[in-house]
């Protein structure tokens, strides 16, 4: 019997010194070799539910159960699948509930930490894994909500993806979104990124509605220099997929900012050479005309100013009763005090410009 007992207590000790050893290895890291496989075969499972929405039900309940694991990747892919035909629909109330659903459930660096080191693959896989995998999510939620016209909601995310790592891409897409919100100072912000990371080749369409917020806020300095630097590349050509009447338009303006600018500094000749090229592009700008007419007045060419002003007053805008006014002086200073001639001028003048 003392001899049964002293068997019993050998096992029982040696019992004791092995159990730490089994639970230790109990504890297995989820981020393991190991541990992958099994989840893996898991997520293999899953895919072979047909029912679509089963099936995100399937990807979500793993995610609950196994919220460290390197499959992740693999299940967000597929879970991204899942939620591919309501984007197609445009659902994106539905689109948005699910991709929330998933990423509340996504793992953060603090529990990988708590959950998996001194496991070395725990840093591969917040490098390898979780990063990117946020990344993808976050970025699909934005577009959801973005689509969905929530601009402020897509530009919180927006923010949070270009703190943590910006880019070019997200430059633009950032200030295509405060341009919607018409939070023109993030705008301005995010619009000169674009134009740091693009040439003005590129780029020049944002560059010209950066100019157009600056003229609302009333910054005709930093407008003028915009347009400057695309008329610079595209003045004499029309950009590709434009139209040329569109650009037409839009090189009009822009010249006349700039002609604006050389008449405010005295600068006649510019200040002709400009509006002309307003002329040029919209042949029937009244206020080109007109300017074209003080300018050569003031550089002491009143033959020349004789011809704006009546192409001025034909057009019969804004400025054609001031453009007559100068019109029939300057006349009459060459015409004896009269005002013969001057309408087979007018005349002339509306057959050029195509006006009945």
């Amino acid at each position: 019997m003392t001899r049964i007992l002293k068997s019993v207590g050998a096992v029982l000790a040696a019992l004791a010194v092995c159990v730490p050893s089994v639970v230790a290895q109990d504890k297995i890291s989820p981020v393991s070799d190991y541990q992958f496989k099994k989840d893996y075969a898991q997520f293999e499972n899953i895919k072979k539910e047909p029912d679509v929405q089963k099936r995100a039900e399937l990807l979500i309940a793993f995610m609950k159960e196994r919220p460290i694991s390197k499959a992740l990747s693999y299940v967000a892919t597929e879970y991204m699948e899942a939620v591919k035909p309501h984007i197609q629909s445009k659902n994106w109330a539905k689109v948005i509930a699910m991709e929330e659903a998933f990423i509340a459930l996504m793992p953060t660096e603090k529990r990988v930490a708590d959950e998996a080191v001194p496991e070395p693959g725990a840093g591969e896989f917040l490098k390898g894994v979780l990063a990117p995998t946020m990344k993808s999510m976050q970025s699909g939620l934005m577009a959801a909500y973005y689509q969905s016209g929530n601009f402020p909601k897509a530009a919180e995310i927006g923010e949070r993806l270009n703190a943590a790592a910006p880019s070019k891409e997200m430059s633009v897409t950032l200030a295509d979104i405060y341009l919607r919100m018409q939070n023109f100072d993030k705008y301005l912000e995010f619009g000169n990124k674009v134009l740091a990371d693009y040439p003005l080749d590129q780029s020049y369409g944002t560059a010209l509605q950066m100019a157009q917020v600056y003229l609302q806020k009333q910054d005709a300095v930093k407008a003028r220099e915009l347009y400057v630097k695309v008329m610079e590349v595209y003045g004499d050509k029309v950009p590709p997929g434009v139209q040329e009447a569109a650009w037409n338009q839009t090189r009009a303006v822009a010249y006349s900012l700039m002609a604006s600018n050389a008449y405010a500094q005295k600068d006649y000749p510019k200040a002709v050479e400009l509006y002309t090229k307003v002329t040029t592009y919209m042949p029937k700008v009244d206020e080109a005309w007109f300017y074209i007419g003080m300018s050569k007045w003031r550089a002491q060419d009143p033959e020349g100013a004789i011809e704006a002003f009546v192409r001025c007053e034909v057009i019969g805008k804004t400025n054609a009763a001031k453009a007559t006014g100068y019109l029939e002086q300057l006349w009459k200073a060459r015409h004896n005090n009269t005002l013969d001639g001057l309408d087979a001028v007018r005349a002339k003048a509306k057959a050029e410009l195509g006006i009945n």
